[in-house]
């Protein structure tokens, strides 16, 4: 899976000091985890210390994740 983030994703890493090859790690290694979000992403992914809200499949390619938003927990 290729992981892709939105432009508020990225700001939303580097404000909060969060290493994006960590939350592609973490999502690419827990992805199986996930939760359905009731908010503007899809999914919800709570691990390793952050929480990572995403679409997939993105634009309907099962092979693309978009990273919506993320922070520390």
């Amino acid at each position: 899976m290729i992981v892709v983030f939105s432009p508020h994703a990225d700001w939303r890493a580097a404000e909060r000091g969060v290493d994006v090859r960590h939350v592609q790690e973490t999502l690419l290694t827990n992805h199986a985890q996930r939760r359905r979000n009731p908010h503007h992403a899809d999914w919800l992914l709570q691990a390793d210390g952050i929480a990572i809200a995403y679409n997939w499949p993105d634009g309907g390619d099962a092979a693309m994740a978009l990273v919506i938003s993320v922070w520390r927990e």
